[in-house]
């Protein structure tokens, strides 16, 4: 059985909270916006996959940054993408998870109902 995949196991997470914190380090996140937004593929391709909570959690993860952060591209921009994907590989090595098993599990997993979901991602247990 593959272990669950928890939200900060996964880059778009880690992109998320950058974008929501971007008030206090004044870094644009829309490189790494743009690499995140290939997650909603999995919804795209595939709507009725999941539970619809599910998707709209997925969909609002990956794009809902797009309507705060500024859609600017820069050096620096550039520089802080790197530097974050790079933690995120250490983090990865750190905890003795491969990003591609990550990944993999991540699309493979299937979820009997938004309380597993919520159970799997978050560690919480809602019910019995």
């Amino acid at each position: 059985m593959a272990y669950p995949i928890r939200f900060h196991y996964l880059l778009s997470s880690w992109i998320f909270v950058l974008s929501c914190l971007y008030p206090f380090h004044k870094i644009s996140t829309f490189p790494l916006n743009i690499l995140a937004s290939v997650g909603c593929f999995e919804v795209i391709l595939n709507p009725y996959n999941e539970h619809w909570l599910k998707n709209a959690y997925i969909l609002a993860l990956h794009i809902a940054p797009f309507f705060w952060i500024p859609w600017i591209i820069s050096e620096t921009t550039l520089q802080f993408a790197a530097i974050v994907v790079i933690i995120y590989l250490l983090f990865t090595a750190a905890i003795q998870k491969s990003c591609f098993d990550i990944y993999s599990i991540l699309l493979k997993e299937r979820h009997k109902g938004v309380s597993e979901f919520i159970s799997d991602r978050f560690g919480l247990y809602l019910g019995s």
